[in-house]
This record gives C-alpha cells, sequence and structure tokens, in this order.
C-alpha cells in the first residue's frame, strides 16, 4: 500500500482550517503531517476515509522529524468521491479530533486524539431519536444531530 505526502495546498488548507476552528492547535500547526494512502480501508463494511494519530516518539526519531500529528487520507475517495466542501470537511473533522493542552504547573504541551463526541447508528437514531443522555441536563437546545435526524421520534 502507497503511502505519500500531502501536497502544500492541502497542509495550507490544514494551517487555514486550523487558524479558524481549533485555536488549540495553533503551537502545533507546523508538526502536523497529512499523508495519502492510496485506497481507502473499511471497517465494519464501513469506508474509512481518513484517521488522525499522535506521532510516536520512535518514528520522529527514525525520521529525524518532530510531528505531532499525522493525519491520514484515502487517496482514492479523496480524488474520486468527494466535492471540495466534503474534503474540508474531512480534514477538520481529523483536526478535530487533535488535541493540545498546556500543562498549568509544567508549561508542558499535552497532545492527544479524542474519539468523536458521538457514535450512532443512522438506524436507531431514525427509530428513536437522540435519545442519549446529555452532558447538561438543564441544555435545552437541540444538538447538531438533533437537527439532523430530527428529536420526535
Amino acid at each position: 500500500m502507497n503511502i505519500w505526502q500531502a501536497p502544500t495546498d492541502v497542509h495550507d488548507k490544514v494551517r487555514e482550517l486550523v487558524g479558524q476552528n481549533h485555536p488549540d492547535l495553533a503551537l502545533v500547526v507546523d508538526e502536523i503531517i497529512v499523508v495519502f494512502r492510496e485506497k481507502a480501508g473499511k471497517r465494519g463494511g464501513q469506508v474509512v476515509l481518513g484517521n488522525s494519530r499522535k506521532v510516536a516518539a520512535l518514528a520522529n526519531a527514525i525520521g529525524n522529524t518532530d510531528y505531532k500529528f499525522v493525519l491520514e487520507v484515502a487517496a482514492d475517495q479523496w480524488d474520486q468521491e468527494l466535492t471540495s466542501r466534503q474534503r474540508e470537511a474531512l480534514l477538520d473533522h481529523l483536526l478535530t479530533a487533535c488535541r493540545c493542552e498546556e500543562d498549568p504547573k509544567t508549561g508542558d504541551l499535552k497532545c492527544s486524539v479524542a474519539k468523536p463526541d458521538i457514535s450512532a447508528f443512522r438506524e436507531n437514531v431514525e427509530r428513536y431519536g437522540m435519545w442519549f443522555p446529555k452532558d447538561d441536563p438543564d441544555d435545552e437546545d437541540t444538538s447538531p444531530v438533533e437537527e439532523m435526524f430530527g428529536s420526535d421520534q
């Protein structure tokens, strides 16, 4: 399986998205690399468009680099299936998983990859609505997922 570094315009889009939506990544934006994988994998029968990973210290040592994160994108999907807007949304999705927090005691930057806030099956949501407990029970606003699928199930 071939893997290669994304072109400059993709990295420029990542920088733009960090500036717009991900202020916690501003200090490490130049330490985020985007790579393309020749063909999308599948998980549970679903095409995996991409994933976010922390770069291991060993990989940085071997490659003589200092990357914090790698965003891996399926080239076949990027080139043949995704619109320009979907490409941007995918990059933003992958960046949303990347988190950096400064330790208030030591000042060290701690980087991690988060799992999505919502994991649901469309057919379950279509049958029952957004039945999941809210983080804040006093919050009466509808979530973006409720707006998408509706809450009157």
